[in-house]
């Protein structure tokens, strides 16, 4: 299939308000990585946003969009497919029903965030 061209960036997904979640699902694992943001390094992930409290009207089909955190659950699922060298660790067990799963990303009181499938 040939490509088309395409100008402009594909959108981050917005901060998740404290005290709510959202919901998405995981890109390709071999395009997560570790960018440089004007805020420092970030974890990149390439996702389907399902749902999320501070968009209107998200279609089922979701929204393809990145998720950019430098947050610890990010980092934790960043390293729970990486190693420190950022080389894909090799599993013994089939993976792509945790990786196809719907993903919750929930931002508590204080701050932090949690990611569960």
């Amino acid at each position: 299939m040939e490509k088309k061209l395409c100008f402009g960036v594909e959108p981050n997904m917005r901060e998740v308000p404290t005290g709510q979640s959202a919901e998405f699902k995981l890109g390709k694992v071999s395009e997560w990585k570790l960018v440089e943001t004007e805020w420092g390094n970030k974890y990149e992930f390439p996702i389907v946003l399902l749902s999320h409290p501070s968009y209107e009207s998200i279609s089922k089909k979701g929204i393809p969009m990145r998720w950019q955190s430098k947050s610890v659950a990010a980092e934790r699922l960043y390293h729970w497919m990486y190693t420190d060298e950022h080389t894909m660790k090799v599993f013994d067990t089939d993976m792509s029903k945790e990786l196809n799963s719907i993903w919750t990303l929930t931002r508590h009181e204080a701050g932090g965030y949690a990611i569960e499938a």
